[in-house]
C-alpha cells in the first residue's frame, strides 16, 4: 500500500504506531515493527498476540472531540489481585514509536512504572482507540439487554442507515442482503441500537442473529462510523465465520483501513486471514523462555506445518511460492528420491518470509534451509540457497521455447500471444493466464511445464544445488 509509505504516511493515517518493544508483561519480551496499516498477529496459544494488541491501545490519548471514547491504560488490561500479584515485572515498560509529519523523524516515548503508578501517558499523540475483544459483541439473545428484556414495551426510534452497509454485509458473508440499517430503540427511559438485516424475504434485528452476522454487523458499522485515522484492535475476527468469510472480512479491512486511514491490529488464528494480507501485514510470534521472537512475513498456519514435517524427521525447506516448491520438488525427485522423501518443501511467501521462516523452524530444533528464487542470490554460510537460473522460476519456465511448444501442442495455447495481449503480466500469473487458455488445473499445466523445462535443459542445471541441499541436509 502505497498510501504506507514513509514520505506519505502521516498524511494518510496520522501518527500511527511503527515499532514498539514491550518488556515484561505477562512474561512478553518482544519487539515488532509495522510495516503495513493492516497487521495480523498469529502464533500458538500464549504466544503474546493479546498482550501486544491491548498495549498498543495504551499508547494514545484520546481525541478531545470524542466526547464518549474511552482511554486505556495499563491497568485496565493488567489488573492485580491476589489471582495475578504480579502480571507485570517490575522493569516492565513499553516503548513506542510514532510516526510524525516528518518523514524521517518518528516520536519516541515509553510507559513505564514509577513506584505504583505509571508514567509517560502525558506527551502521546491523539487518537481514537476501538478494541474489539470477545465480550464487546455478544449475542443480543445472551446479553439478555433491553431489546430482550423488555421486548414488549420497546419502542422503536430512528432509523440510521449506513452508506454501502449492504454491499459490504453481503461481500463478507457470501450471501445477498436486501438491507442493513441501525434501529434506535427504548424501554423505561433506557435506549440502545439494534442492527436490522434483510434478506431473502425475512427482515430480522440483531435479536435473531447468530454470533458470526451479528460481530460482522457489529464490526462494519464500529469500523465504518468511528473518527477517521483511529487504532482498531479487534481479536480473532473469524470467530464463528465460515473460511470464505474469513478470507472477504481480511479484504474488507484493508479496504477500510485505506479508505479511512485505519491502523487495525487483530490477533488470528485463521490461515484464509492471513493469505488475504501481503506479507508485510503477516507476524508471526514465537514464545519461549527468552521472550517472544517476532517473525516478519510468516504465518502459523505454515510454521505449524513445517514443525509437524521437522517433529515427524523431515528437514523442512523454505520456499517463496507455490511454484518454486513444484519446480523443486521435481528437481529433487530426479536427483535423488529418497532426498526428496526425507524432506518437506513448504512455500511461505517473499524472500523475507523464506528466510523468517527457516530461522523460526531452525530456533525450533527442526533442521531447516532456505532456497530462494535465482533473482535474490543465496548465501550458503546460512543455509540460505537459490533456484539455478538468473530470472524467477517462472520465467525461466514459461521462457523456454520447448515449453512453449509443449504448450501449444498439448493445449492450443500460444504463450507469445499471450505476453503480446498482456505487455505488463506479472510473472506470477503466468500459469493462471495459460490455465484460463487451456481450461486445465493450474497443478497439471504447470507440472507438464515443469518437466518439459527439465527435460530440455537436463540435469546438470540444478545439480549444484542438489548436491548443496544433500550436504547441508546430511553433510
Amino acid at each position: 500500500m502505497s498510501k504506507f509509505d514513509s514520505q506519505k504516511r502521516f498524511a494518510n493515517f496520522g501518527p500511527v504506531i511503527v515499532k514498539a518493544k514491550i518488556n515484561g508483561f505477562r512474561g512478553v519480551n518482544a519487539e515488532i515493527n509495522f510495516e503495513y496499516p493492516v497487521t495480523a498477529l498469529s502464533g500458538f496459544n500464549g504466544s503474546g498476540k493479546s498482550t501486544i494488541g491491548q498495549l498498543l491501545l495504551c499508547g494514545y490519548k484520546k481525541l478531545p472531540t470524542a466526547l464518549n471514547a474511552k482511554r486505556y491504560y495499563v491497568v485496565n488490561f493488567f489488573p492485580v489481585s491476589a489471582a495475578d500479584p504480579t502480571p507485570f515485572t517490575d522493569e516492565a515498560f513499553i516503548s513506542l514509536s510514532y510516526q510524525t509529519d516528518k518523514p524521517g523523524v518518528l516520536q519516541e516515548l515509553t510507559v513505564s512504572r514509577a513506584s505504583t503508578e505509571w508514567s509517560g501517558y502525558k506527551r502521546q499523540p491523539e487518537r481514537n482507540t476501538e478494541y474489539v475483544g470477545f465480550t464487546v459483541y455478544i449475542p443480543k439473545v445472551e446479553r439478555r439487554d433491553l431489546s430482550i428484556y423488555n421486548a414488549k414495551s420497546m419502542l422503536l426510534g430512528a432509523r440510521t442507515d449506513l452508506a454501502d452497509a449492504v454491499t459490504r454485509v453481503s461481500r463478507i458473508l457470501g450471501s445477498p442482503y436486501d438491507d442493513v440499517y441501525f434501529q434506535d430503540v427504548a424501554a423505561h427511559k433506557k435506549q440502545g441500537q439494534l442492527g436490522v438485516a434483510s434478506r431473502f424475504g425475512a427482515n430480522y434485528s440483531e435479536n435473531n442473529m447468530g454470533f458470526g452476522e451479528g460481530r460482522v454487523v457489529y464490526t462494519v458499522r464500529l469500523l465504518e462510523t468511528c473518527p477517521a485515522q483511529s487504532l482498531i484492535v479487534l481479536e480473532e475476527p473469524e470467530t464463528s465465520l465460515h473460511e470464505s468469510a474469513q478470507y472477504e472480512l481480511a479484504k474488507y479491512l484493508i479496504d477500510v483501513s485505506d479508505r479511512r486511514g485505519h491502523q487495525i491490529i487483530f490477533s488470528t488464528h485463521s490461515s484464509a486471514m492471513m493469505s488475504a494480507l501481503p506479507p508485510e501485514g503477516r507476524k508471526l510470534l514465537v514464545r519461549r523462555g527468552d521472550g517472544v521472537t517476532v517473525y516478519d512475513r510468516v504465518s502459523s498456519s505454515r510454521i505449524k506445518t513445517a514443525l509437524s514435517a521437522g517433529e515427524s524427521g523431515h528437514s523442512v525447506i523454505c520456499v517463496e511460492d507455490d511454484f518454486a516448491q513444484s519446480l523443486l520438488r521435481e528437481i529433487l525427485r530426479r536427483y535423488n528420491k529418497d532426498l526428496l522423501s526425507s524432506v518437506s518443501v513448504i512455500p511461505f511467501g517473499d524472500t523475507k518470509a523464506v528466510k523468517a521462516a527457516k530461522d523460526a523452524i531452525q530456533k525450533a530444533g527442526y533442521k531447516a534451509i532456505a532456497v530462494r528464487d535465482p533473482d535474490k542470490g543465496d548465501h550458503k554460510a546460512d543455509l540460505i540457497f537459490k533456484l539455478p537460473g538468473q530470472l524467477p522460476p517462472e520465467m525461466e519456465v514459461f521462457n523456454n521455447l520447448k515449453v512453449r511448444q509443449a504448450l501449444f501442442d498439448a493445449y492450443g495455447v500460444d504463450f507469445a500471444q499471450i505476453l503480446v495481449a498482456n505487455p505488463n503480466l506479472d510473472h506470477h500469473r503466468y500459469s493462471l493466464n495459460s490455465c484460463d487458455k487451456a481450461q486445465v488445473s493450474r497443478e497439471v499445466l504447470e507440472s507438464d511445464c515443469i518437466r518439459s523445462f527439465l527435460d530440455d535443459v537436463g540435469d546438470v542445471w540444478f545439480a549444484e544445488l542438489c548436491s548443496d541441499i544433500e550436504n547441508a541436509i546430511h553433510g
